[in-house]
Order: C-alpha cells, then structure tokens, then sequence
C-alpha cells in the first residue's frame, strides 16, 4: 500500500450474461467509492488491445495489491477446463497460488452457489477460504472482502503479555502438581 490509504485490485471474472457482468461493474463501482482502485477489462481494454496480454499483465503486475477472483458456475467451469480468458488467466494464477500455501493476494470471491448450496469454485481455489457474495452484497459480506482488501482483519492477535509471577513461585502450599490426585 503506497501511502498506507487506498488499495488497486484486479477483478478476475466470467463473461456469464449481461446481467452478470452489470453485478460485477456494480462491484467494482462501490469498490472505488470505499477507496479501492480496481482494474476491470470493461474499463481498460479498449479496441486493438490484447485481451491476453491484458489479463497476465494484471495478474503478475506487482502494483496490485489483491486479485479479486469472482467465482460462478461458468468461471468455475472455464478454469477446470483451462477454456477461454479465464483459463489462460487460470494458467497464470495456478502456480502462484501453489506456490504458497498463506497466499492472501488472490481472494476467491463466491458469486454463486449450486442448487444444494455448494459453491462453485474451480478445483485450485477449493480450499482456500473465500468471501460469500452469492446472496449479493450484504453487508457483512461485503465488509469482509474489504477487510481482505485493506489487510484489516476482524479479529486481531492480542499482544503478548507476561507469565504470571506465581509460575516463577516455589511450591510452597505442599501442591500436589496439576492433575494429581488425593492418595
């Protein structure tokens, strides 16, 4: 983070329906309201540009912060098959996820869920933990991927304190030792 304000995301996704990619600018438009700088090909990929080229360059470019993988049936498809953009961006994506078991720079985000409630996610995200925006974006939900984002966890490891000055005591009360018992 360069000035310790704002984050740049790349969103990784499907081009499912319309309708699924006008849920997905809505996304990205509230991202950039709550201070995320996010990179979307409907944004920058302008005609003559190389698709591809684009979707590589976003994936390993190391001014992004986090990559935001939008999962549905069709992405979870795509990357299983390694068929299309998101299958090349798969091919990118795949090795640095491997390659690192605590990877927090690609953030599997659930857009959808099957029939019997199962989120759809391609094989190499199954299990990594994920932010739920399958029912849309609800609050808490939608906090959570912005905690991932800012690198904001809702719970924090408290600070270490000092051993109590009674384990540095000598038994003197005729303890018997933890567990014992009465002979």
């Amino acid at each position: 983070m360069a000035n310790g304000a704002s984050r740049r995301v790349f969103i990784s996704y499907s081009w499912t329906s319309d309708a699924y990619q006008r849920a997905v600018v809505s996304l990205a438009k509230q991202l950039c309201h709550d201070g995320v700088d996010v990179v979307i090909d409907v944004w920058y990929l302008r005609p003559g540009h190389d698709k591809y080229a684009f979707m590589e360059r976003c994936v390993t470019d190391a001014s992004i912060d986090k990559v935001l993988i939008l999962c549905d049936r069709a992405y979870a498809k795509k990357a299983d098959a390694r068929a299309g953009g998101v299958g090349d961006e798969t091919v990118v994506i795949t090795p640095q996820v491997y390659g690192r078991a605590e990877q927090e720079r690609f953030i599997p985000v659930v857009m959808e869920r099957g029939a019997s409630g199962e989120a759809y996610l391609p094989a190499y995200l199954r299990s990594r933990m994920y932010v739920d925006l399958s029912g849309g974006v609800r609050a808490g939900q939608y906090e959570e991927l912005l905690r991932c984002i800012f690198d904001k966890p809702r719970q924090v490891v408290p600070p270490l304190g000092t051993p109590p000055a009674w384990l540095g005591a000598s038994a003197v009360h005729g303890e018997a030792g933890v567990g014992a018992g009465a002979a």
